[in-house]
């Protein structure tokens, strides 16, 4: 439980280094709200199922996002995801952004505290 990322660092496919790096370096886990991790771990491998080693998963992230933000975020640290443009309203009035995230990485992320 206590690896870094440096310990386990994941090779990120060519469409994912492409991506504009996000501001300032993420040091604090990503946090889930709802489900629990077998949910996430069941999500994250059926994408790796149907899409392969370099699948994207689409992820929604209730903070906030403003016109001319960049277009990429930290997911984990080391690991960005990138903004869709898509939003949807969400619980409690809060209006949720599509993302997209490396399933392989996210998946991986589970195991370790990098997300909680």
């Amino acid at each position: 439980m206590g690896d870094s990322p440096r310990d386990w660092s994941t090779p990120l496919p060519a469409a994912v280094t492409a991506w504009p790096p996000p501001r300032g370096v993420k040091v604090a886990p990503a946090c889930w709200v709802g489900g629990d991790a077998s949910q996430y771990q069941a999500f994250f491998k059926a994408v790796l199922r149907e899409g392969g080693e370099d699948a994207l998963a689409r992820i929604w992230n209730d903070a906030p996002r403003r016109l001319g933000a960049r277009w990429t975020r930290w997911f984990r640290p080391g690991m960005p995801m990138h903004a869709t443009g898509s939003l949807e309203e969400g619980g409690g009035g809060r209006r949720q952004h599509g993302f997209l995230v490396l399933a392989r990485a996210a998946l991986l992320a589970l195991g370790h505290p990098l997300v909680v």
